[in-house]
């Protein structure tokens, strides 16, 4: 089942967080800043449970672009799924959510990027249909 998050997932989806960035000191979610990506109107964290345990997660903003009228376009971050069930179909049916999401809400396009070495995941997103030659992503953190 897909759902947003809720206050309640924050441990979580801080362990899966953790495990597709082990390295990133920082990370920490807030009940509260899930609470409040719920009422923020472009922006969706949603969660995959089986059995009432969340395996998966995926962040989606939709974003205001000038260029095509108006019309946004989805930024996908964060797609994780347990290493436990992944292989499943639960990553492509989190996908196909954020998809029709973006559908519903008329986006031209959904931009993702993927850890230059998640060969693995690249493989996953081009069987999506997602073109990961014809752009570069760029990340400066701060």
């Amino acid at each position: 089942m897909i759902r947003e998050a809720e206050a309640r997932d924050a441990a979580t989806i801080e362990k899966l967080y953790r495990e597709l960035l082990p390295n990133h000191a920082d990370t920490e979610v807030l009940a509260e800043r899930i609470e409040e990506i719920r009422r923020h109107e472009h922006s969706f964290l949603f969660v995959y449970e089986v059995q009432e345990q969340v395996v998966g997660t995926v962040h989606l903003h939709i974003c205001l672009d000038a260029l095509a009228g108006n019309r946004p376009f989805g930024l996908v971050e964060r797609v994780i799924m347990s290493s436990e069930v992944q292989g499943k179909g639960y990553g492509t049916e989190l996908m196909e959510h954020v998809e029709e999401v973006c559908l519903q809400m008329n986006a031209s396009k959904i931009l993702l990027a993927s850890g230059a070495t998640r060969q693995g995941a690249h493989q996953f997103y081009q069987k999506l249909g997602y073109d990961g030659e014809s752009s570069k992503a760029f990340k400066k953190y701060l």
